[in-house]
């Protein structure tokens, strides 16, 4: 008797500790953050609105690719390489594709956490730095 009911409260435990809850899916969790170093670009991610914030982040729903466009703010210009850590970027920057004012550039995806970073220096070339901006 005692051994029916041992097992009877093992099993009772068991079911009470087994989680059935859904799982998050690793590549719905992971995040895209794009950095435009101290704002000087306009920069979209995947056709949505540009923006001129320091820091942006998307969702990673699923490996692939996601496009970044900028254009220069005032004052700047988008230079020769204004895309670093980005699938063109071979260690000095993508320059991306350019067309009508804007650099457009893609970025590989996997289901984990990526960075990548922009710069558009002033008209003569100066201001963007060297340092990789992302972790």
């Amino acid at each position: 008797m005692k051994t029916s009911i041992l097992l009877s409260i093992l099993v009772s435990l068991a079911a009470c500790s087994s989680d059935s809850s859904p799982k998050p899916d690793a590549a719905a969790s992971a995040t895209l953050t794009v950095k435009n170093y101290l704002s000087w670009c306009s920069i979209s991610v995947n056709g949505g609105t540009a923006s001129t914030n320091a820091t942006m982040t998307a969702p990673i729903t699923a490996p692939g690719s996601i496009t970044l466009a900028a254009t220069a703010g005032t004052g700047f210009e988008l230079g020769p390489t204004p895309w670093h850590d980005t699938a063109g970027d071979t260690g000095t920057g993508d320059p991306g594709t350019v067309s009508n004012g804007t650099s457009t550039a893609t970025v590989a995806v996997q289901a984990a956490n990526k960075c990548v970073w922009a710069c558009c220096p002033f008209p003569d070339g100066t201001g963007c730095p060297t340092a990789d901006q992302c972790p």
